[in-house]
């Protein structure tokens, strides 16, 4: 079912909503829909509203809630993933399957070996557009929110900045043989809903000096198994082993 998120809080008492502007001509104009068809409204307090299109055009959709109930969907952990800026479609595949797979924050980052350098002129679209792909997979996924995706910042800041706000701050290296993520989720209580920090390292890895100042913050390095993951894989891959541990163990 269709899925919109808005910015603010549908009372119980409402019965009937209009729809305005982007929101609007996404379900007029590239979706066609039309009355009697049923959609959700995502509100700001995570509350789906099960709504049917009683009138619509193009710029203007008034919808009747016919149920409402709180979205269940969101994880018990609130990650945040420091991905190491990707040439090509890489960042777009990792931010749509981290969306999928329960991420919070998506905030690209500058390392030592990242190719791809952010230019201010372009910046701007460029985070507007990984934004948009972060609100397509949370309406496919039925999430409660849409992740933010933030201004790239470099790993120094980075670093520095995750560990003073967070419960968990990883570091997968592919040197690191001894750090078992499995023995660390082991010990992580879910349902404090901890604040979890993941870094990612580019195309070519983390270097040594990365993961020593990493390790100095306040991270723990850990390793990804025995083999080597694409710059793309291996934050849903982590991602994948927190739902694992918090929903189905």
């Amino acid at each position: 079912m269709t899925r919109l998120f808005i910015d603010t809080t549908i009372e119980e008492t409402t019965s009937i909503w209009e729809i305005e502007g982007n929101d609007a001509r996404y379900l007029s104009d590239v979706l066609r829909m039309r009355s009697g068809e049923e959609l959700i409204l995502c509100d700001k307090k995570r509350v789906d509203h099960i709504c049917v299109i009683e009138n619509i055009a193009k710029g203007h959709v008034a919808v009747s809630i016919k149920d409402r109930h709180p979205n269940t969907n969101e994880p018990k952990f609130l990650a945040t993933v420091y991905q190491g800026l990707a040439k090509g479609d890489r960042m777009d595949l990792s931010i749509q399957k981290s969306v999928e797979l329960g991420v919070t924050r998506y905030v690209p980052t500058s390392c030592n070996r990242s190719i791809v350098k952010m230019k201010p002129d372009g910046k701007e679209n460029k985070i507007e557009r990984w934004q948009a792909i972060a609100l397509e997979a949370a309406r496919q996924c039925g999430r409660g929110i849409v992740p933010s995706v933030e201004a790239p910042v470099d790993l120094k800041n980075a670093l520095k900045k995750a560990c003073e706000e967070n419960d968990l701050v990883l570091f997968p290296w592919e040197e690191e043989k001894e750090g078992k993520l499995g023995t660390i989720l082991d010990t992580l209580d879910f349902e404090s809903n901890p604040k979890i920090a993941v870094f990612i390292g580019p195309e070519g890895g983390f270097s040594e000096d990365e993961a020593s100042l990493a390790q100095e913050c306040g991270a723990k390095l850990v390793t990804l198994g025995k083999r080597i993951l694409r710059t793309e894989t291996a934050a849903p891959a982590v991602l994948a082993m927190f739902v694992y541990r918090s929903e189905l163990n």
